[in-house]
């Protein structure tokens, strides 16, 4: 008896700590936002050519701001309670892309799949 006790202790104390630490859409939101920004970087790194002429500076600006603007519009999450769900929204298409549980969110390969794409 008293074992069983014990686990259910350990389980109440897990769901517990699962309910308060399951990240709001703000979370969700940054963790899109810094992940296509950082592959986006990526992506404008290898395509830099060996002459500098001023406009990469502009088209990081640019692409950093349609980011930013993409991912406050197509970013939502589902909360259910202990974890949540990553949803995206494009062209009246919702997919779901990532998870969050227990203070992080994680996001599928999907989006450096779609990003990737050429």
């Amino acid at each position: 008896m008293k074992t069983k006790q014990i686990v259910l202790i350990t389980v109440v104390i897990i769901l517990i700590i699962a309910i308060f630490t399951n990240p709001n859409q703000a979370a969700h939101k940054e963790k899109v936002k810094s992940t296509i920004t950082s592959l986006y970087q990526k992506q404008l790194k290898e395509n830099e050519t060996t002459s500098s002429n001023g406009f990469e500076a502009l088209g990081s600006l640019l692409g950093t701001t349609l980011i930013n603007t993409m991912v406050e519009n197509g970013v939502s999450c589902d909360n259910y309670i202990l974890f949540s769900i990553t949803k995206f929204t494009y062209e009246g298409q919702e997919k779901s892309i990532g998870y969050g549980l227990l203070g992080n969110v994680f996001l599928s390969n999907k989006i450096e799949d779609a990003f990737n794409k050429k």
